[in-house]
């Protein structure tokens, strides 16, 4: 028999519980038993076993039921327990949206090009995969026979040198082929040459490590590594001819070389080997129909099977084909020199606007999506198109504003220099020229323009023209002649362009008074300028409009002045020191000794030409 105090010491309930049923399933055996060894047993002992049969089960069901409720204590304590902010659903993250496919491993490319593409792209991390098949490159690159290339774009300078490390080893330990990456710069390596920037600065005296902008011979942002799959398979025995003489310089293409590019985006960008063997492949595959005897392929042909073996990223650069598409349909305008056009002109580009806003904010926005590469000049073109988009009316202001920060913003990122001349002069052009000109863009405009003559940029002639003929269309003079002394300042010479342009703009206005005080100071800075600007072609004309605007009876008292008899003293020296007819005078000589200068030349060319002809004869 158990005693008492060894059941009492199972204090768990699932161990009693245990317990009890085997002891109820040991009983009936044990009455089984004695039944059979006492035959004559009296009713008492049956009646006291069944007792003691239902006492367990009552007993066991107790216990049952006992351990159901402490389990459920147990689990309404935890509930109890658990803090507010566990009770929460764990969050659902929405799908990404950049789902690249992929490139597919070629028919008879070696088996490894397909797990190797999937540890890229999961394990790499590399973004925008590409994959050249150009193994049929004839003759072979330099870089190995039956070559397979492919590309992949990497975050950063070490998620490049990291990335690149892992998959040396990865190919040797799961391959077993030794691949060769250069570029790559190990951990060892790159510390002795931080070491030694670090010598050089104390050297130097400056606490500047690394140059800005600088390559250091740490940053290197293209890492190519390649290895062969050499399967023993030659083709050797093709490169003789039937006498048995070498056949051409080639020993053979044994297995499959693959190579993999792995560079930044902005190195990537920069090097653009895809149009580099894609251009190669094009003109192998087109040298190689003649020669096989083959009728050649037409352009369109040439293309779908060079197409056919190049596999690029979906979407790849497709802002980029997006804005030039933008650019070849939009219309770009000038302004002209001639007086009579430039009222004509700015009449025709007030009322042709072909882009709209709204196009061009979501063509912003998916340049920042898509991470497309962008240049300076793209940078311009998109400021220009976002301050002459429609509609009219300065209440789009604030809208252009802001969609030209961001636009500041995405180029800051792929590292174009903003405080530039061409940048800063462009935001003024597109502020002054824009259809939504009013206070807001006012405000913008005077702060670019004290940020570029805070920052000293030297101006080109080209540049000031622009802003000149952009202040014109404002009629603003002050920020006109402003912006014609801008390169005096920075001891720069002027053009003709930039006189000519003055004197058309202000004889476009038709203002005497205009006129009068721009040819008081021009025609004395073109013989200061250095070498002097002679009132020649188109020059000459522009002046001479311009004074005939300011008095148009200057050319008439020139060439036909009134008698000595019938002026007076005093209107004799007002014809004599008369600004006008003296600046006209002045400038219709200089304009005739040059003429006679250059007839004096032709006829002696001419002359020289005719004697040499005598004597070749």
């Amino acid at each position: 028999m158990i005693a008492r105090p060894a059941i009492a010491s199972l204090s768990c309930r699932s161990c009693q519980t245990s317990f009890f049923r085997a002891v109820l399933a040991a009983r009936p055996a044990i009455a089984a038993s004695s039944q059979r060894s006492h035959p004559r047993t009296n009713s008492v002992h049956f009646q006291q076993r069944n007792l003691s049969i239902t006492r367990c089960l009552r007993i066991e069901g107790n216990a049952n039921k006992t351990a159901e409720k402490e389990i459920n204590e147990v689990k309404e304590q935890d509930e109890e327990d658990t803090p507010w902010f566990l009770d929460e659903e764990p969050p659902q993250h929405p799908p990404s949206q950049h789902q690249q496919t992929l490139p597919v491993a070629p028919e008879g490319a070696p088996p490894v090009v397909e797990p190797m593409m999937k540890y890229i792209y999961e394990d790499m991390g590399l973004d925008d995969l590409a994959l050249f098949d150009l193994r049929e490159l004839d003759p072979h690159a330099a870089l190995g026979p039956n070559l397979i290339m492919i590309f992949g774009t990497a975050r950063s300078e070490k998620h490049l040198h990291v990335s690149a490390g892992r998959f040396v080893r990865w190919i040797r330990k799961n391959h077993q082929f030794e691949a060769k990456a250069d570029g790559l710069i190990g951990a060892g390596e790159l510390r002795t040459k931080l070491r030694r920037l670090r010598k050089k600065a104390k050297l130097m005296g400056t606490n500047a490590n690394i140059i800005p902008r600088g390559d250091n011979g740490i940053s290197t942002g293209w890492i190519c590594v390649s290895f062969n799959t050499d399967d023993g398979v030659s083709n050797a025995d093709a490169n003789f001819d039937s006498s048995g003489r070498m056949a051409g310089f080639d020993a053979g293409a044994a297995g499959t070389t693959i190579v993999v590019q792995c560079m930044t985006e902005a190195r990537r960008k920069e090097l653009d080997l895809e149009t580099l063997w894609e251009g190669m492949l094009k003109r192998s595959i087109r040298d190689s129909r003649p020669i096989e005897g083959k009728q050649p392929f037409s352009a369109t042909e040439l293309d779908e099977q060079v197409a056919s073996r190049l596999q690029l990223p979906e979407g790849y650069n497709k802002a980029a084909r997006q804005w030039q598409a933008m650019e070849e349909a939009s219309q770009k305008r000038y302004f002209s020199t001639s007086a009579r056009r430039l009222t004509a002109e700015t009449t025709a580009d007030s009322q042709a606007t072909h882009l709209n806003l709204d196009t061009v904010a979501t063509h912003v926005r998916d340049l920042q999506a898509s991470g497309a590469p962008m240049e300076a000049k793209d940078l311009v073109n998109l400021i220009r198109h976002v301050f002459q988009a429609g509609p009219h009316g300065p209440e789009t202001a604030a809208e252009r504003v802001k969609l030209v920060d961001q636009l500041l913003l995405t180029g800051e990122e792929r590292g174009i220099a903003l405080l530039s001349g061409d940048i800063l002069i462009t935001l003024i052009e597109s502020i002054v020229t824009s259809p939504a000109y009013g206070p807001a863009l006012q405000r913008a405009q005077a702060n670019i323009e004290f940020l570029l003559t805070e920052r000293r940029i030297p101006p080109s002639n080209d540049q000031v023209r622009r802003l000149m003929v952009a202040y014109a269309r404002r009629q603003d003079w002050d920020r006109f002649w402003d912006a014609f002394r801008m390169p005096p300042r920075f001891q720069q010479p002027r053009d003709r362009a930039l006189y000519e342009l003055a004197y058309a703009t202000v004889t476009a206005t038709g203002d005497a008074n205009l006129c009068t005080e721009a040819l008081r100071w021009l025609y004395a800075e073109m013989g200061r300028e250095q070498p002097p600007v002679l009132p020649t072609g188109a020059l000459y004309d522009t002046l001479r409009a311009c004074v005939l605007t300011a008095d148009p009876a200057a050319e008439e008292l020139l060439h036909r002045p009134p008698a000595a008899a019938e002026m007076s003293t005093l209107e004799e020296r007002k014809l004599k020191h008369n600004e006008f007819v003296t600046i006209l005078h002045d400038a219709q000589r200089i304009h005739k000794e040059l003429m006679m200068e250059s007839a004096r030349r032709e006829r002696q060319d001419a002359m020289d030409a005719e004697v040499r002809s005598r004597f070749e004869t």
